[in-house]
């Protein structure tokens, strides 16, 4: 009788440990993406003006085409663990590309950082911009310029000490011009 009530005993409390080692550890802030520019609501502080940096970003786009752009958080603050920052950035016109899969992601049109990007300060992205390249270039014709586009971004330069004290926030608008 001893038996018959032991095993399934047994059997239930291996079950609810299989469950409970399969439970997600709790997220801590937004560091698997930054689904919002609500950055300074949770991280106070100062706001950096110089910490946000967009490479290869040309003065003038043609329209149709894509641009291979890094965007770059420039901090001094050391990080006591695994998260280095993360960021939101979203354009006026064109379309935000993902050309790596691994540490960026698009979230409700917002370009940001994945859980493994959340371990970096530094992010590769590309972005095709509005509009397509006329056919009447080649005859000698001119083509219409486009919209001016506006490339806001926000960043979290993280310490790692899982707590939103301390961080350091930036943000940035860049705008380019069709070319003429």
């Amino acid at each position: 009788m001893v038996k018959k009530i032991f095993l399934p005993g047994l059997m239930a409390i291996g079950l609810a440990a299989a469950v409970g080692l399969q439970a997600p550890a709790p997220a801590h802030g937004f560091a698997n993406s930054a689904p919002s520019f609500a950055c300074m609501s949770c991280h106070p502080g100062p706001m950096a003006t110089d910490m946000v940096s967009l490479g290869n970003l040309p003065a003038n786009y043609r329209p149709g085409q894509t641009y291979n752009l890094t965007l770059t958080l420039q901090s001094d603050l050391e990080s006591l663990g695994e998260q280095q920052g993360g960021f939101a950035l979203q354009v006026s016109a064109g379309e935000l590309l993902v050309s790596d899969q691994t540490n960026t992601q698009i979230s409700d049109g917002i370009l940001t950082h994945t859980l493994e990007g959340s371990q970096l300060r530094t992010w590769d992205f590309a972005w095709q911009a509005p509009g397509t390249a006329p056919a009447g270039r080649q005859s000698g014709r001119k083509a219409e310029p486009g919209p001016n586009v506006t490339i806001t971004v926000m960043g979290v330069a993280a310490n790692g000490d899982y707590s939103s004290v301390g961080d350091e926030i930036g943000a940035a608008s860049f705008t380019v011009q069709s070319e003429r």
